[in-house]
């Protein structure tokens, strides 16, 4: 017998996951934003005008790109692995007669 409240579970899992994927991205975003805006431009009259390279990448491109995006790597793998959920769709429908190689 079909669950009569799995569309609405199925709905609610959905959103939780779209309202967490949302979350990390803006966080992302303002992260990178923010911080490749404060460190990106340096003047060059500025005395602590120095390049620091980190894995041979400018502090800034490392910490405001590379960083968020490992870490959204991650976060993705994680997520897929342990955070979303697995919930049965129902009986798939009997789809003879479509699709390729009739």
């Amino acid at each position: 017998m079909a669950d009569p409240d799995a569309p609405r579970r199925l709905f609610r899992h959905a959103k939780r996951e779209a309202l967490v994927v949302v979350i990390v991205w803006a966080l992302a975003l303002v992260w990178s934003l923010g911080y490749c805006y404060l460190r990106g431009y340096r003047p060059a009259d500025d005395p602590g005008n120095d390049l620091t390279l980190i894995l041979g990448f400018p502090d800034w491109i490392f910490y405001g790109i590379m960083l968020p995006w490992v870490a959204c790597s991650l976060f993705t793998i994680w997520f897929g692995l342990y955070g979303m959920s697995d919930d049965d769709l129902g009986a798939e429908k009997d789809e003879e007669g479509h699709g390729h190689g009739h």
